[in-house]
């Protein structure tokens, strides 16, 4: 495939996951966090235009692109040294944890201390990654905790992602995501002709795959290489009308009713487009894009994006009934009432980043290529 470096703009070369860092793709993780607090905090938009859920498998897929990077710069590293891959999986699950208990368990300590809804009667399934379950077996969305359900099929994904990883050939690994997305779609037709609660088809593992799949094969395409330019500015744009028109279809069958097995296809149509934009960004826009997705205060908050994602629900259901008594209430200023909420969300974010997670991240084990052999 031909490639230029004209109109690209390339990774910032420092320490990240995959050795280079793209703050543009911080950027699109900002776009992706934005998009589901305005979904949460009832920001009216033309329900065409409601991104909320497709922001949360846009963090899916970002989850399978660097995940696939890291991995495969582990098994490099690990051969070059002569040494056992499988090594690398305590260090990997050691970071994850590292990165995602503090503020997930700093959340649900706030929820239990201030006695939010059901967070002290469920606080098993959530300290153990299993809050999709707990979704699975109330069958409603719980209003304090349910926005976890995402944070377990994260970490579940990260128990198996590794496994297929070490275990299938390179010359193997587009069969392996094919049979991906054929068991997600499988596994989503199976509950709608089963009749099963959407939920149910939301919230498993098995109904997300493709979208993870989505970010390894983007990983795939830039040859394992965080800031690869893989497409020409001519190939972007032709391949970005393609991904456009798929997001159209997929918005279009939102309108479809629960029991239309086309339902089931919405995520595969949504992927094109995601696989494009993450695509995109981590070879790097220039021009206003590039501008924008790269602005300071859009990286920072692509940043702190687990926090805001962990906290902004507490936000909403401690400090909504304050608003609402101000007369900043959903019928009356709500626009005004979603900024602030979001404000608020990102303040609590950062005192999380700055108190608690960034001084924890130095305790992380180093990368497999920074070890000496």
């Amino acid at each position: 495939m031909p490639t230029t470096t004209a109109s690209v703009a390339p990774a910032t070369p420092q320490r990240g996951m995959g050795g280079l860092y793209q703050p543009q793709l911080d950027g699109l993780r900002a776009l992706a966090i934005l998009g589901v607090l305005f979904h949460h905090f009832g920001l009216r938009l033309p329900e065409f235009f409601e991104y909320g859920p497709i922001a949360v498998r846009l963090f899916f897929a970002l989850t399978g692109y660097f995940i696939t990077i890291w991995l495969w710069k582990a098994q490099d590293a690990a051969q070059a040294r002569g040494t056992s891959v499988w090594r690398e999986l305590p260090v990997f699950h050691a970071r994850r944890l590292l990165r995602i208990v503090p503020p997930l368990y700093l959340s649900l300590f706030v929820a239990v201390l201030f006695g939010l809804g059901e967070a002290r009667s469920s606080i098993g399934w959530h300290l153990s990654f299993a809050s999709n379950f707990h979704v699975m077996q109330t069958g409603y969305w719980p209003p304090v905790t349910s926005h976890l359900w995402s944070l377990s099929v994260q970490e579940q994904f990260y128990l198996l992602w590794p496994i297929v990883i070490l275990l299938t050939p390179r010359r193997w690994f587009l069969p392996v995501l094919g049979a991906a997305v054929v068991l997600a779609l499988g596994y989503r037709l199976a509950c709608v002709f089963g009749d099963i609660n959407p939920v149910v088809r939301w919230t498993m593992l098995f109904g997300s795959l493709d979208s993870f799949a989505t970010g390894a094969f983007v990983a795939w395409f830039g040859r394992g290489q965080l800031g690869t330019v893989i497409m020409t500015e001519k190939q972007r744009w032709s391949w970005g009308v393609f991904a456009f028109f798929c997001l159209l279809v997929a918005r279009w069958l939102r309108y479809f009713p629960q029991s239309s097995p086309w339902i089931a296809t919405i995520e595969i149509w949504e992927a094109v487009f995601i696989g494009w934009i993450i695509a995109a960004t981590s070879q790097g826009w220039r021009g206003p894009v590039g501008w924008f997705l790269s602005l300071p205060p859009l990286v920072y908050i692509g940043k702190i994006s687990l926090g805001i994602y962990l906290f902004h629900v507490l936000v909403h259901i401690i400090f909504g009934p304050s608003l609402s008594r101000l007369g900043i209430t959903p019928d009356a200023q709500n626009a005004l009432r979603v900024w602030i909420l979001a404000g608020l969300s990102i303040g609590a974010a950062m005192i999380s980043w700055h108190f608690l997670e960034k001084p924890l991240s130095k305790l992380k084990p180093p990368l497999a290529e920074r070890r000496k052999g």
